[in-house]
């Protein structure tokens, strides 16, 4: 998913109170706007199920403004990881997932 798409995609369902996310671009979009938005330094990056278990560590504390926000952790808590790894490329929440399982990238092989 492009990272515009995914920024898109959380702004629309974050208007809907039964949304639900459904890929890691969108969790790493809302890990980095709920940082943005408590003012915390984004986790560690492990891997998607610890960057979510981390990121919801830093919001135990926080107290959502609006039921936007609401929606947005609320997605972020119940949304099931997929077994991909992270990369740093600047795209996005400054973070951009690879398709990587057992070291290998499952579309090229690599």
């Amino acid at each position: 998913m492009v990272p515009s798409l995914a920024r898109m995609s959380v702004i629309i369902k974050s208007q809907h109170e039964t949304s639900v996310m459904t890929g890691n671009y969108e969790m790493a979009y809302i890990c980095g706007l709920l940082c943005r938005l408590t003012g915390t330094v984004p986790p560690s990056l492990e891997t998607p199920v610890q960057l979510q278990e981390d990121m919801m560590k830093l919001l135990e504390n926080y107290s959502p403004e609006d039921d936007r926000e609401k929606v947005v952790i609320k997605m972020l808590k119940f949304y099931k990881p997929t077994a991909c790894w992270m990369i740093r490329s600047g795209s996005c929440t400054g973070w951009d997932w690879k398709r990587k399982l057992h070291g290998k990238d499952k579309i090229t092989g690599d």
